[in-house]
């Protein structure tokens, strides 16, 4: 239940065995490489010139054929939260490595790709000019014919519906000229102008003046006969762009294979990016980096094939390091909720391990905020049905875990609160009466008992926080800050605790005098000791007051736990609504009983989703705002070891 212990480990071996010990290490998936510091070393110990172009191309055309055949392959249903990797045999992964020819699927996919690009831009051009000559399709005369004469011009164009009559009136003043209207539309005027050469300049300025958009044409024969060919050819054209796309989708049993040798060259390259992070001389190469204290021995059998090497191995921080990866071992229940540790931020090295603390409180306060013995048992159905039958991968299953947990929990809070799917257990029938007699309090008719627990367990919450501090404390054995920072607030939130029993009664006057001398005597420690470390008295004296200051905070920490009774009053009020509505509905005739069905099923199934999501956030920040603000501070660096894996697929 702690951060693993961690050693650097230095390896010095035969030059020409690098390649050959750092695939080793990628199989004994146990060793963090890191850069070798060439500072430390001799002037003869080089970085190594490490070539990665051709890797680094082969994944990028690996990658995009994979996601070109990914649109033509069927979608299977799934979370989609938690993507899990595809699972190849050995056997076949080595065989594709060795004898497919991805560059050839490349290549034709590539190819597919350009065609069906060049169709669609011929598609959407010949689509543009077909609505275009779809205002003209009533034109009767072929468009060639629509050019400069000897004697007269032909012009299409298009005018506004409110300057038509004055364009007609005024090229009736000119001689030899004919108007045809092809097509009114809306706003606008589509027409036809015949007209002598003599009039060309009149005709201009009736336009300009009229603000007519002149229309050219490229195309030959006429506009309807024209639109009739590009009909065609656009059918055509999706014939072809389906035919490719038919060829494309049967390559799409390919992407597994392709997906394999995408994770191969992956692999191979970090074998070379861990390869330039080693330094060599003529002779040599050091490699370092770190592995697990429980996992030395394993290193150290698994390199024994090669020779000469030397393993050098020293403590983690001996020489100051900064940043030592961190990696979570926590007992077997515990290790799920290291989920939620890795959403804030996992520990500093020499820090406390927060996950099995935060475990129990986590699903306890979850299973609060539902309230719901018959909630919990879908929520725990549900989620041992994703954790048995769906593929969501380890962060998936380590969330499921979590729900699961928090189902049996809250199946457990319903019963003793009395809620099975909004129903009292008051109101059941009178075989079931037992179960009445495990009813503790009724959240709807005892509020205040709710919030009391809550709270009870919000400072049961925060004063295990300051206790994980000073027990950090404890271990790089500074005593002042545990008796002058830390055990003071212990002293004032049992002081408080025992001061306000006494006042209202519940204790008697010697709880109250003791609370207060405790209150004060935290206080006071705090006011006196805070500033401590500055010589400057009115310094000093200004630190403890801002100390004490932060007694409201303490206690504002303390009532941010009454979100428990405010969720949970919330999921227990929805739930009997929805009960509410459904009988109304019943007594509607014929559809009313499927009515009712529909609304309790859809209405409970809803309350259940919007509350755990709700629950879940709160209870998360409930661990990181109130209960990691005592004593954690975050920011280590996960260790990952160096293994083979991929992007898409996992070995089996």
């Amino acid at each position: 239940m702690a951060v693993a212990e961690m050693r650097k480990v230095y390896l010095i071996a035969e030059k020409s065995l690098r390649n050959s010990i750092i695939t080793k290490l990628r199989e004994l998936a146990l060793f963090q490489p890191e850069p070798v510091d060439g500072e430390s070393l001799a002037s003869s110990f080089k970085p190594p010139q490490v070539e990665t172009d051709e890797i680094e191309e082969a994944i990028s055309h690996l990658g995009w054929t994979i996601d070109y055949l990914g649109q033509f392959e069927q979608k299977r249903p799934g979370l989609g939260l938690f993507p899990a990797k595809i699972m190849v045999k050995q056997e076949d992964y080595f065989h594709w490595i060795r004898n497919f020819d991805w560059q050839g699927i490349f290549q034709r996919c590539s190819e597919s790709k350009n065609q069906i690009e060049k169709l669609r831009e011929e598609k959407n051009n010949l689509f543009e000019r077909f609505q275009f000559l779809h205002h003209w399709k009533e034109l009767p005369l072929p468009l060639e014919k629509l050019r400069e004469g000897r004697y007269i011009l032909y012009q299409s164009g298009i005018v506004s519906r409110e300057n038509g009559p004055d364009l007609k009136r005024e090229l009736d003043e000119l001689r030899i000229t004919y108007l045809n209207i092809v097509k009114e539309e809306a706003n606008k005027l589509y027409f036809l102008l015949v007209y002598s050469k003599e009039n060309s300049e009149e005709v201009e300025s009736i336009f300009q003046k009229l603000r007519v958009k002149k229309v050219f044409f490229t195309e030959l024969g006429t506009p309807r006969g024209k639109i009739k060919e590009m009909k065609e050819r656009i059918t055509q054209i999706e014939k072809e762009i389906t035919a490719i796309e038919t060829k494309s989708r049967y390559l799409v049993k390919e992407r597994i294979k392709l997906m394999s040798l995408h994770d191969h060259f992956y692999n191979l390259l970090r074998e070379k990016k861990v390869a330039s992070g080693t330094r060599s001389s003529f002779y040599t190469f050091i490699l370092e980096g770190w592995v697990k204290k429980e996992d030395l021995s394993g290193l150290r059998r698994g390199l024994k094939e090669f020779s000469p090497l030397e393993i050098v191995v020293r403590p983690a921080g001996e020489k100051g390091e900064e940043k030592i990866p961190v990696a979570l071992s926590n007992a077997r229940f515990f290790k799920p909720f290291e989920f939620v540790t890795h959403l804030y931020g996992l520990p500093l090295y020499f820090e406390v391990d927060p996950t099995p603390f935060l475990a129990p409180f986590f699903a306890l306060f979850l299973a609060f905020c539902l309230t719901d013995g018959g909630y919990g048992v879908i929520l725990a159905v549900a989620a041992y049905f994703c954790l048995k039958k769906m593929k969501i991968g380890e962060e998936g299953k380590k969330l499921f875990y979590i729900l699961f947990i928090s189902g049996l929990i809250t199946i457990v809070v319903g019963t003793l609160t009395g809620g099975m799917f909004g129903v009292e257990f008051s109101a059941l029938p009178a075989f079931l009466s037992p179960l009445k007699r495990l009813v503790l309090f009724n959240p709807l008719t005892q509020p205040m008992v709710f919030l009391m627990i809550a709270l009870g367990m919000g400072i049961v919450h925060i004063l295990l926080g300051i206790a994980l501090e000073i027990w950090d404390f404890l271990r790089k054995g500074e005593i002042a800050p545990v008796l002058l920072d830390e055990a003071p607030w212990i002293l004032i939130i049992l002081g408080a605790i025992l001061f306000g029993l006494g006042k209202f009664g519940y204790l008697g006057e010697i709880s109250r005098t003791s609370g207060l001398i405790m209150l004060l005597g935290g206080a006071g420690t705090l006011l006196i000791f805070a500033g401590r470390g500055s010589k400057n008295l009115f310094i000093r004296l200004g630190k403890g007051i801002y100390q004490i200051y932060g007694v409201v905070g303490l206690f504002g920490d303390i009532l941010s736990y009454s979100r428990l009774l405010a969720l949970g009053l919330a999921t227990s009020v929805i739930a009997t609504i929805v009960n509410t509505i459904a009988r109304m509905t019943y007594e509607i005739p014929l559809i009313g009983p499927v009515l009712m069905v529909v609304i309790l099923i859809g209405g409970h199934l809803g309350n259940i989703g919007i509350n755990c999501l709700s629950g879940f956030i709160h209870t998360a920040r409930l661990q990181y705002v109130e209960f990691f603000g005592k004593f954690y501070q975050g920011g280590g660096e996960s260790f990952r070891p160096f293994r083979g894996e991929g992007k898409y697929i996992a070995l089996s």
